[in-house]
């Protein structure tokens, strides 16, 4: 069991299998159940996303105005505002800020490289903070590179001693504080996003099961008034970059996530970040999340079934000798993708994750390991005698042949 941990552990940096390498380091067994299996509702009643395209400042300031006709709950924007540029456009949006009853604006944290902690937030400018609370970004896509997959999200930060929400927590705080209040109890530095849907089927690397959840509005169907008013009175209405109209295929702002019809090796992003942040702010209010199974179960089960894998290619080994290389390969294949289909089913049903590398690792490598031990570790141990059993079983296995 130790050797075959050990082995899982080795970091191959051979550059000839970088490639599949980074393939397959963006995969999970659960972005099968998401983009495919999993039964998602219909529609999002509590949320509505509005596209904001290209609009300059002022055209924001005419969108905003008219969704508070409506009385939304809380309007956030998924945007930055960091420079005064024209005053008159300025004073604009500042104004239509100012007639917003809840108004959260996106904000930014600087990590510090060797400590890990934050020491900077940046935040849109004074003119129009003063109006606005914040939320920073949330989601984490490994690396800097958009193709890896947005699976996770942090709740809240420590800045200066003060807690500090992301964007999607703030939002709900304002909507429904008691729900917030359940999410940030579950204490966890970083949450596994429980993806519900996006916004349009019918973009690329998008699959059957991202159903279009979201109610979604463009600018031009906001200005001229193109929804009923039940669209907006008393929801959550998130404005943000979803490419220069809904439908357009835009890279920009884009994320890959586990919703993305390529399993291995993306490489086109299929959700815009402030679908994200509604997918996020969804699961707060649906309060159905994910979690790992604890540490101790999951190496308990584990260690089990490397016991049991290791018992079964033993037996095996020394009563199919005709059989063994056939049996070998095949059970190993298919005890991979039986251990891979009940993880799926253990999430589907309770939502708990388990963590299936090592025990997968080790059904693959059982057989070679079975065959190393009889052929040269317990002969080296044990003298000559274990040698002979080793060798009549491989000769009776070649006169098989």
């Amino acid at each position: 069991m130790a050797f075959i941990w050990a082995i899982s552990t080795i970091n191959i940096n051979a550059e000839i299998l970088s490639p599949i390498s980074d393939a397959f380091k963006d995969f999970e067994t659960t972005d099968i159940y998401f983009s495919n299996f999993k039964e998602n509702d219909e529609v999002e009643n509590n949320i509505v996303l509005v596209n904001i395209g290209k609009l300059n400042r002022a055209g924001l300031a005419d969108l905003i105005n008219i969704l508070n006709e409506f009385e939304p709950k809380v309007i956030g924007i998924d945007a930055f505002f960091r420079k005064k540029n024209d005053p008159q456009l300025d004073s604009a949006l500042s104004q239509a800020f100012s007639r917003t009853k809840n108004l959260v604006l996106v904000s930014e944290l600087i990590e510090n490289d060797t400590t890990n902690n934050v020491d900077t937030v940046n935040y849109s400018n004074r003119l129009f903070m003063q109006y606005a609370r914040a939320g920073f970004a949330d989601m984490i896509a490994q690396g800097k590179n958009s193709l890896n997959t947005a699976r996770d999200c942090i709740p809240k930060e420590i800045y200066n001693n003060d807690t500090l929400l992301s964007f999607p927590s703030m939002l709900v705080r304002i909507y429904a504080p008691e729900k917030l209040e359940r999410y940030l109890a579950r204490n966890n530095d970083v949450e596994t996003i429980n993806y519900v849907g996006n916004i349009n089927i019918h973009t690329e690397g998008s699959t059957v099961n991202s159903k279009n959840v979201f109610t979604a509005l463009d600018w031009y169907e906001v200005l001229e008034k193109k929804f009923t008013p039940e669209t907006i009175k008393g929801k959550i209405v998130i404005l943000g970059y979803m490419g220069d109209e809904i439908g357009q295929n835009n890279w920009q702002d884009k994320f890959c996530t586990p919703l993305n019809s390529q399993y291995v090796g993306r490489t086109a992003p299929d959700m815009y970040g402030v679908v994200v942040h509604a997918n996020i702010a969804s699961m707060i209010l649906k309060e159905k999340y994910i979690d790992d199974i604890p540490e101790w179960l999951n190496w308990s089960f584990t260690l089990f079934l490397i016991f049991i894998m290791i018992w079964g290619f033993n037996w095996l080994f020394l009563n199919s000798a005709e059989l063994w290389d056939g049996i070998n390969m095949i059970l190993s294949v298919i005890g991979v993708l039986l251990i891979s289909v009940f993880m799926v089913i253990i999430f589907h049903i309770y939502g708990y994750r388990i963590d299936i590398t090592l025990a997968s690792v080790a059904l693959l490598l059982s057989g070679n390991l079975v065959e190393i031990y009889w052929g040269i570790i317990r002969p080296l141990y044990m003298g000559t005698k274990e040698k002979v059993v080793y060798l009549k079983h491989k000769n009776h296995k070649d006169k098989t042949l």
